[in-house]
């Protein structure tokens, strides 16, 4: 198993040395986040902010590209009857897969998320610590617009989180819709 994760290790670098298109994006946007709480009915969505940096790494000869990115999320959830927002605020490291079809494309990926603020107050309402780390995927999709040397990118994506953020009874997910603007700045 090991030398298959070397190999196709490999192959991705020897891609992404050949890599024939890289752009560096900057993007801001709104995240609508809520948590699946279990054994509670009532979470509503909550508005948020979210910025980040991407780079986009075009594969050769292909319409797949890699694209990491590093983002600033604020997630948490409301609740019905309460008029408190708990926000969870994340720095995240996607690694989305991105296929482009003229100036259409999706993309999907796994994620990481490490809680960076808010934790005092989750904490309080979880009545239990909060896991800091989050593991999730993401998957959406987007609409490339070319404008000057680059590319105008209208983003939209949903995050759904696999890790219990809560360390107490309660299974606490997050859920997520991201949308993003964005511009393409090529490098190469």
């Amino acid at each position: 198993m090991k030398k298959l994760v070397l190999a196709a290790g490999l192959l991705v670098s020897v891609q992404l040395v050949k890599a024939q298109d890289i752009q560096l994006i900057p993007k801001a946007g709104l995240s609508f986040s809520r948590q699946s709480i279990s054994n509670m009915d009532g979470e509503k969505s909550k508005a948020g902010f979210t910025a980040g940096l991407g780079v986009n790494v075009g594969l050769k000869n292909s319409a797949f590209s890699i694209q990491p990115e590093l983002n600033y999320v604020s997630a948490g959830t409301k609740i019905k009857n309460d008029n408190n927002k708990y926000n969870l605020n994340y720095l995240e490291l996607p690694i989305l897969v991105k296929y482009s079809f003229g100036p259409v494309y999706i993309n999907a990926g796994p994620s990481i998320g490490l809680a960076v603020g808010g934790m005092n107050k989750m904490e309080t309402f979880y009545q239990a610590k909060v896991q800091k780390l989050n593991f999730g995927v993401q998957m959406g999709g987007g609409l490339a617009i070319p404008v000057g040397n680059g590319t105008v990118l209208v983003d939209a994506r949903y995050a759904l989180g696999l890790t219990d953020v809560s360390k107490g009874p309660a299974t606490v997910k997050n859920r997520g819709f991201i949308a993003t603007v964005g511009y393409a700045i090529p490098l190469k």
